[in-house]
């Protein structure tokens, strides 16, 4: 009878041991992916890993997933109107993906109880349910990384208290922490992008960046009804380490943004003094540059007043960059052809320099080409000022014009 009684209490012995070395039957980890070198892949990326150990189950849930080939992609993400899609994924497939792209993944193990890791688990699966997969994606505050926020804000018991940085940031200065080596992309952004995206963030907004996500997660604790608090991370480590090789800064444009419009500006002005000195007008590269001027122009309108991607409708460069110059085209060639003035450029000069003027009032950060364009735009109205203030013969009709009254 005690060899019986002996035996069974070694086998429960056993059996709580094996159970405390196993672990939980459902652990949750938030996986953090490290910046890539594709546009779409310049911040990071956020997953949540669930590894179910009573189903056999190791799943990853992606917030991150879009078709290229889905009808009118194209424009429905300039339109804004992208739909994301939740899909899970076997944690196998998913970590070689970010192993042949290069990228490190981080791996943060909550400390969830048993109760909350079910309600994480059916909270996931819910979301990819055919009904609920697809989501419309928002790049500043519905992401991949808000939306695993919000799981697991929504599943733990008690209230999560988050550890922030000091400094406050807005949406354009983190932007420009991950484009500083794409200073083309960062410049695409800086157009775009209006004055909403200058405004000081709470801390919790600065999270739609996941490395950011990350470094909130890893102090974050959770306090309940006592006042009893706990660590949400159980457990930290990296599954994949980045290959500096291929994170590394890809060749690209020779020049900057910033190198690049300042060459066109001394470039229009040797234009404006060779005009000067012959007396004559360029004026085939006004049409040129008008035209450019009026399609981007089209460009910035349209997505100021169309697109539903944040803070583009709050662009204060809509006032310099619009249609306009489209409008004026066929007037300032006509007027050109003839050589005679036109009001236009007394016009446009009045508005770029008192753009330009008030520009440190506004309530927007300009992109570093903003000053030398306008600057080569406001060259162009002087040049043709300065040509019809000095030249008697275009204020009194123009030279072609008599010179067909000639051969009659």
């Amino acid at each position: 009878m005690k060899r019986i009684v002996l035996l069974f209490v070694m086998l429960c012995a056993a059996f709580v041991v094996r159970a405390q070395s196993a672990g939980p039957e459902i652990e949750v980890s938030v996986l953090t992916c490290s910046p890539g070198q594709e546009v779409y892949s310049l911040y990071g990326h956020t997953a949540i890993r669930v590894t179910d150990r009573r189903a056999g189950t190791d799943l990853v849930f992606n917030y991150g997933v879009f078709d290229f080939n889905s009808e009118y992609f194209l424009w429905r993400f300039v339109l804004g109107q992208t739909d994301y899609i939740c899909m899970a994924a076997p944690w196998d497939y998913f970590v070689r993906e970010y192993e042949n792209r290069g990228s490190s993944v981080v791996s943060q193990v909550l400390n969830l109880t048993e109760e909350e890791a079910l309600k994480v688990r059916d909270y996931l699966y819910n979301n990819i349910r055919e009904e609920n997969r697809i989501y419309r994606y928002n790049f500043l505050t519905n992401n991949c990384t808000t939306r695993v926020m919000d799981c697991v804000d929504s599943c733990v018991e008690g209230q999560i208290v988050y550890s922030w940085q000091e400094e406050h940031k807005t949406y354009r200065s983190i932007l420009h922490e991950y484009t500083q080596k794409f200073p083309w992309a960062q410049e695409g952004n800086d157009v775009l992008l209006g004055a909403n995206v200058d405004t000081l963030l709470c801390y919790r907004a600065t999270c739609f960046i996941p490395e950011y996500y990350m470094h909130a997660l890893s102090k974050a604790v959770v306090r309940n009804e006592f006042q009893d608090t706990r660590q949400l991370v159980r457990e930290t480590f990296t599954l994949v380490e980045a290959r500096p090789a291929v994170v590394k800064e890809m060749p690209g444009f020779p020049l900057t943004p910033f190198k690049s419009a300042w060459i066109l500006f001394a470039i229009a002005l040797v234009i404006m003094i060779l005009e000067f000195l012959a007396r004559k007008m360029f004026w085939i590269l006004d049409v040129l540059l008008l035209l450019l001027h009026g399609l981007a122009g089209c460009l910035i309108l349209f997505m100021f007043l169309f697109s539903e991607h944040p803070t583009l409708d709050s662009n204060w460069l809509v006032g310099v960059l619009n249609p306009l110059p489209l409008i004026a085209l066929p007037f300032v060639t006509k007027a050109a052809w003839y050589d005679r003035r036109t009001l236009w450029h007394h016009f446009m000069a009045v508005w770029l320099a008192t753009f330009m003027l008030f520009m440190p009032w506004m309530p927007q950060h300009m992109c570093v080409m903003t000053i030398p364009v306008l600057a080569v735009l406001l060259s162009r109205q002087i040049s043709y000022i300065l040509h019809y203030g000095r030249v008697p013969e275009a204020r009194s009709g123009g030279k072609r014009k008599k010179a067909s009254k000639k051969k009659k």
